[in-house]
């Protein structure tokens, strides 16, 4: 019950924040849109009770596949708990490339600390999956390319993910369909503490107890920060489309 009780305080905030930022935002804006491919490998390996392995590898492409966005590496440790719920502590590098037309100057290098819980349940033919997530940034410096007089940012991410059997296949079909609200804060942060939203719908197929398949598409609303543009424009707004294949692979060494 207090859990159940601290989700929906969770949500309640955040809806209440983002009205508050809409109607408040009245700075000028300038806005773009891209297309962009992703494929994701997603692994969590259990070899004790309790602890396990996340493995992630995600190569996001620029107008679909033909040119590169960002390389993202994540790797974690996972302390399983009892009640379908787990925390994970890790760390993860990104390399974010020139794209679009609010492309950076340079490529250039980001390097992450990030802790997070989950936890799921299931009702009825519904799985709901709640995943929060810090994370402690260590952005490099875009004008050259390189990690040294970049910046730090922290970050707090909520997503709420349900998934939903749609056949009694032995390998059955499921839809998913999440949502991710992404926001900044530090000292840092100026105008963009909303940096992102991420709304999601897939067709999946359970290939074995182990492994499943999603194609989905993923709408990405990013505020993207403005110092190449006129100082009144404090507000980059990417509106991406974006096409995903995730692989989602679990193992376990543990016998039961």
């Amino acid at each position: 019950m207090i859990q159940r009780i601290f989700k929906c305080a969770v949500v309640a905030l955040l809806v209440l924040f983002m009205s508050v930022y809409t109607a408040k935002a009245q700075d000028a804006r300038a806005n773009t849109s891209n297309n962009n491919g992703w494929l994701m490998y997603f692994g969590n390996h259990k070899f004790t009770n309790r602890l396990g392995l996340h493995a992630e590898v995600q190569l996001r492409r620029y107008e679909f596949l033909s040119d590169d966005q960002q390389l993202l590496l994540r790797t974690g440790l996972d302390y399983y708990l009892k009640d379908n719920s787990r925390f994970t502590i890790g760390y993860a590098f990104v390399e974010t490339h020139p794209y679009g037309e609010f492309a950076v100057a340079n490529a250039f290098p980001e390097h992450r600390i990030w802790e997070q819980y989950t936890t799921s349940q299931t009702i009825g033919k519904v799985k709901l999956a709640h995943r929060y997530r810090l994370e402690q940034r260590l952005i490099g410096n875009a004008a050259t390319g390189e990690f040294s007089n970049g910046r730090y940012e922290n970050r707090f991410r909520y997503m709420a993910k349900a998934t939903i059997n749609l056949t009694k296949w032995e390998k059955p079909l499921f839809l998913a369909v999440y949502d991710e609200i992404f926001i900044n804060f530090g000292k840092d942060v100026g105008y963009n503490i909303f940096d992102q939203n991420r709304l999601y719908g897939a067709l999946g197929l359970t290939l074995s107890s182990s492994l499943k398949l999603e194609v989905g598409y993923l709408y990405q609303v990013v505020q993207q920060r403005s110092l190449q543009l006129n100082p009144s424009v404090r507000h980059r707004i990417e509106n991406n489309h974006t096409l995903q294949l995730g692989v989602f692979h679990t193992l376990s060494f543990v016998n039961n």
